[in-house]
């Protein structure tokens, strides 16, 4: 056998380069061989299969030729190549596909730096379930804020927790209700008890009553040979968390008025009653309005249930809780994904100045997405404009008429996008953004200054061009 024929089990190689390439066909990550100079020089065939472009565009290609022809932006082995060190990144790509990569450096005996290898695994499955089990997790965190309004709500928190007294919980979509009735919860004589949250506006009108109250065997067609202890008598003992109970029928409001009157419930088929001891905190969206609107909601279920009523502002009109907020989740995101991002001042800037309609929960969903995207440690107000998006920031007003001058912007390049017929909204959406793309990348004169304006990765414009989706 020569030196260059290799043995491996009962297959046989002619050279060393077979059985690498074997070896990397039958790894189920990407795997990128370059050289010191950035040359692409081996891709497995599952590259294919995840990337944005295809290996026989690419191998034998430098980086920086890639990154001049917009095939790829910012790439992680340009940074592996100046740092000589291992460099990880998570990349986020279409249909919500996120690959976490690492470069990692290769030295000569001499000590000599030769090249490197890039891999890439499909995590996105990995972080869907961290995502579920992450939810789990924020409803265990403790309320961050540093403004006078939550100090207030806080002391009246720790004075009414230890009572079994109702508590209605008011305010806008993700201000965290919640969170705030773990913690009247946790605080309470009932916290070594069960703590149940049902979610009212989550459940079909049609089974909200079984889940609440329970069925006996027997009680309907498809119910259970042995009936079903319902939610309520789930929390016998402990307190239970009504969120978006609002949205409960107004028949379904009069029966939870009994439960609270009488202290017992009857299932479903049943006949006798079962007394149960709980405490209710209740949470809803709608405003003291429609909440007093007798058509929405059962004044006499409302007086019992308000007993105190807790008004939880929202995230706007507490500017001061934004950057703790803000802070807390760029330090958890970091350790979640790898990360060492941090924001500069005018990034913190722009953060605090967003109305943020969606509160805690898209301020959270904002820095876990500017975590996972940026290319960089260092985020600044352009980084928070491009990744976050610009159509979330609000727009200030200024001395020089700059609305004015957005204003006018968009409504010179919308006005040549036309649609003469009815059309889906899909085919209406791929009309849009055929012609911004093919407008931005016309005007700026290149593909990378068109997609940072308009917040598409340089590599999807490419491969749209490419394919003949944009035309140019």
């Amino acid at each position: 056998m020569s030196k260059n024929h290799v043995q491996r089990g009962k297959f046989e190689y002619d050279n060393y380069d077979n059985l690498v390439e074997d070896m990397m066909e039958h790894i189920d990550e990407i795997i990128v061989i370059f050289d010191k100079d950035g040359f692409i020089r081996r891709m497995n065939s599952i590259s294919d299969q995840i990337l944005p472009f295809e290996r026989k565009d690419i191998v034998g290609k430098n980086i920086k030729e890639l990154v001049e022809n917009n095939v790829v932006d910012n790439p992680i082995i340009l940074e592996m190549i100046q740092k000589k060190e291992k460099v990880f990144r998570n990349i986020i790509y279409p249909q919500g596909k996120v690959i976490s990569y690492t470069a990692i450096p290769r030295f000569a005996e001499s000590g000599e730096f030769i090249g490197g290898v890039l891999t890439g695994r499909d995590v996105s499955r990995i972080l869907n379930l961290l995502k579920a089990s992450d939810e789990t997790k924020d409803s265990d965190i403790e309320y961050i804020s540093e403004s006078k309004c939550m100090d207030r709500i806080k002391d009246i928190i720790s004075t009414i927790s230890d009572s079994d007294v109702s508590v209605l919980i008011l305010g806008e979509s993700g201000t965290g209700k919640e969170i705030i009735a773990r913690s009247i919860w946790k605080q309470s004589c009932r916290r070594d008890k069960r703590f149940v949250a049902i979610n009212c506006a989550s459940i079909s009108q049609d089974l909200v009553e079984s889940e609440l109250f329970g069925y006996e065997p027997g009680a309907f067609t498809g119910a259970r040979k042995n009936g079903k202890k319902g939610l309520l008598e789930h929390a016998d003992g402990g307190t239970i968390f009504l969120d978006e109970i609002g949205e409960l029928s107004l028949e379904t409001q009069k029966k939870l008025l009994r439960v609270i009157q009488e202290k017992s419930i009857i299932r479903i088929g049943g006949v006798e009653p079962i007394d149960i001891d709980v405490r209710f905190i209740s949470a809803t969206n709608k405003t003291i309005k429609e909440i007093k609107d007798p058509n929405i909601f059962r004044q006499d279920l409302y007086y019992r249930l308000s007993v105190i009523p807790l008004l939880i502002p929202p995230l706007r009109q507490r500017k001061d809780d934004i950057l703790p907020i803000t802070d807390f989740y760029i330090e958890r995101f970091n350790k979640k994904y790898n990360r060492n991002i941090h924001l500069t001042n005018d990034a913190k800037d722009a953060i605090v100045k967003n109305n943020w309609p969606g509160n805690i929960r898209e301020l959270k969903n904002a820095m876990e997405r500017l975590v996972i995207l940026s290319a960089y440690e260092t985020i600044d107000k352009d980084h928070i404009e491009r990744i976050i998006g610009i159509e979330y920031l609000e727009v200030l007003p200024s001395q020089d008429n700059k609305d004015e001058d957005i204003e006018n912007k968009y409504s010179e390049e919308m006005s040549s996008i036309e649609v003469n017929d009815i059309v889906s909204i899909d085919e209406a959406h791929r009309i849009v953004e055929q012609e911004i793309v093919s407008m931005a990348v016309k005007k700026y004169g290149n593909v990378t200054e068109a997609s940072k304006v308009i917040g598409i990765n340089p590599s999807t414009v490419y491969r749209k061009i490419k394919s003949g989706y944009i035309q140019l």
